[in-house]
């Protein structure tokens, strides 16, 4: 089990950034350093380093980290390459691609759950695969990726 408090401790500190409770971002966040956002972002957040969402915040976009701590709400797909943790509070509309997942009791993602870190392109155009077969003929078939509306509002299956 990841220990929350060392990650805390050990993110707050200089050269880490943090986006404050009552500072909202539209735009995207690209940086090479931890941090920790406790305010609104309305884009993309990549980071090389750790990442916690608090409690308060909410990200609409997708997160790119190496570790993360989500206790607040993501609308959008999570890709992260180490270790990824979701606490009880935590709320994610979107896919959590991870190598390692701790999910929390009353979590809610509302996506996909896969291991893996590969970001998927997504685009207005349908995708066209092709089937690996030992035959001659190929054929072609067109995914269109499902939409992803940003709702606020939690749905629960019960």
């Amino acid at each position: 089990m990841i220990n929350v408090q060392h990650l805390f401790r050990n993110l707050i500190r200089p050269g880490a950034f943090r986006i404050p409770k009552s500072v909202s971002v539209n735009g995207g966040i690209d940086a090479t350093i931890s941090g920790r956002i406790d305010g609104h972002v309305r884009g993309n957040v990549k980071t090389t380093g750790k990442l916690i969402i608090s409690e308060n915040a909410s990200i609409k976009g997708h997160v790119y980290a190496t570790d993360l701590v989500i206790y607040g709400k993501v609308f959008g797909d999570v890709y992260i390459s180490n270790k990824a943790y979701v606490t009880t509070k935590a709320y994610v509309k979107g896919d959590v691609n991870a190598m390692i997942l701790e999910i929390e009791e009353g979590a809610v993602v509302e996506g996909a759950i896969r291991k893996n870190i590969q970001a998927v392109q997504q685009s207005e155009e349908p995708v066209v695969a092709l089937p690996v077969t030992e035959s001659t003929h190929s054929s072609t078939a067109a995914i269109v990726p499902p939409p992803h509306p940003e709702e606020e509002q939690r749905s629960s299956w019960f």
